[in-house]
């Protein structure tokens, strides 16, 4: 390699892990140039030196392990301040502001290059009480920005350690002022300052609704309280122009829906129909459209497709759902978007089952024609190759023959 190659590199290097501007990244390299210059090096100091830095790295003393301590015990006396003051900050106010966006910024660096060092200090029961004191804040008049910036620590420290959202926050008031949070400013989401703390609390309910853990009663009455469920509809269909804010909306409904086995049982599903008259729900389900045809499920869920379980849930119930929330070219594009998914796929893949699964319910009320459905040639192609491949799994080919018994226009015969 010549000088320019090892330069890029080491540069492209410093960006890669700090995130930071390639100029800094180049005054960093020159300076690490600079002195590396002063020094002579035998081959074996070279192993040393990063044994060295593995070494820095594992210090109890490392200086972000400082920093966490001081900002944490700042920001734990700020609140019990508050809460002596009925729960105002006061002059503590720059103080905690400053703190906890420090705190942020360096869970976020470190969330970013997946750095474990703060897990088996975030065990420490010292730590674990200073971290209650600051989850409390969300529950005082600190103002919307302060809450938001509070739920961005708490959730970089679930990603940091995924524990964390199991053993320490899952149970705490945090979960409820998330939702009172969102209410509060539901309305003002284009609000400087709103539209950040919504997100905010957003993000950090999903990541605890995901972990599938149970919530609190209290908890979990707010969570599907018609008027909670109804006002995150709202916000999606009323803020159709903010991508990050719908984005966030729906990743939060999609993982939602998948701690609810049964359609009839589901107060999402049920606000959502119960609602339907009152409040629009196009901008929803041309979303979750849009997110299917691009095989984008926000939830990144292993083994579910979260927006298939979702239309499956709309369409598998009592109440002819299909009908009311889906347009007739809505519906035909779905069947496009899944009859090009099965072309695609294995007829020996799980996976395949949940499309043949969605399939099945759209086409279970319909009288196929043309028009209805476009892809019908282009259906019982893919139908009939399943059925003679010996891998097909069972429950596929009994889905088939499901689809096949009430359309014979699916039939190669």
């Amino acid at each position: 390699m010549n000088n320019d190659e090892i330069v890029s590199d080491i540069i492209s290097l410093i960006h890669s892990d700090t995130q930071s501007s390639y100029v800094i990244c180049s005054k960093v390299s020159s300076k690490i140039f600079a002195y590396l210059s002063q020094l002579q090096f035998h081959e074996n100091q070279w192993n040393e030196l990063i044994a060295a830095t593995e070494h820095f790295d594992q210090n109890i003393d490392h200086p972000d392990l400082q920093q966490f301590r001081q900002l944490l015990t700042t920001i734990s006396h700020c609140a019990n301040d508050c809460e002596e003051r009925n729960y105002t900050l006061g002059r503590d106010r720059n103080t905690l502001f400053d703190s906890i966006n420090q705190l942020r910024n360096l869970l976020k660096s470190h969330v970013n290059l997946r750095c474990v060092l703060l897990k088996k200090l975030i065990k420490q029961e010292e730590i674990q009480l200073q971290l209650i004191d600051l989850m409390n804040l969300t529950g005082m008049n600190v103002g919307s920005d302060i809450h938001g910036v509070l739920c961005d620590i708490v959730y970089l420290m679930c990603q940091i350690d995924p524990t964390y959202a199991t053993m320490n926050v899952i149970d705490h008031p945090i979960v409820s002022n998330c939702v009172r949070i969102i209410q509060t400013n539901i309305n003002s989401t284009g609000d400087d300052n709103s539209k950040p703390t919504v997100l905010s609390a957003l993000s950090l309910l999903s990541t605890l609704i995901f972990t599938n853990e149970s919530f609190p009663v209290h908890t979990a009455g707010q969570l599907t309280n018609t008027s909670f469920l109804k006002s995150m509809f709202e916000l999606i269909e009323t803020n159709h122009e903010d991508e990050d804010l719908v984005f966030a909306s729906i990743k939060f409904l999609l993982s939602f829906n998948l701690r609810f086995e049964y359609p009839h049982k589901n107060p999402l599903i049920e606000t959502l129909l119960s609602i339907n008259e009152e409040i629009s729900s196009r901008e929803l389900i041309e979303r979750l459209i849009f997110l299917f045809n691009r095989s984008i499920d926000p939830t990144e869920h292993k083994t579910i497709n979260s927006i298939i379980k979702l239309f499956q849930d709309l369409f598998d119930d009592e109440n002819s759902s299909s009908d009311i929330l889906l347009s007739d070219s809505n519906r035909r594009l779905i069947i496009e978007i899944i009859s090009r998914e099965l072309s695609n796929r294995s007829c020996a893949d799980e996976s395949t089952t949940a499309y043949l699964s969605l399939l099945e319910l759209l086409l279970r009320s319909q009288t196929i024609t043309p028009e209805t459905c476009t892809r019908i040639d282009e259906l019982q192609t893919t139908f009939r190759s399943y059925l003679s491949c010996e891998t097909c799994l069972h429950q596929n080919r009994f889905i088939i023959a499901e689809i096949i018994g009430k359309h014979s226009c699916f039939s190669s015969e």
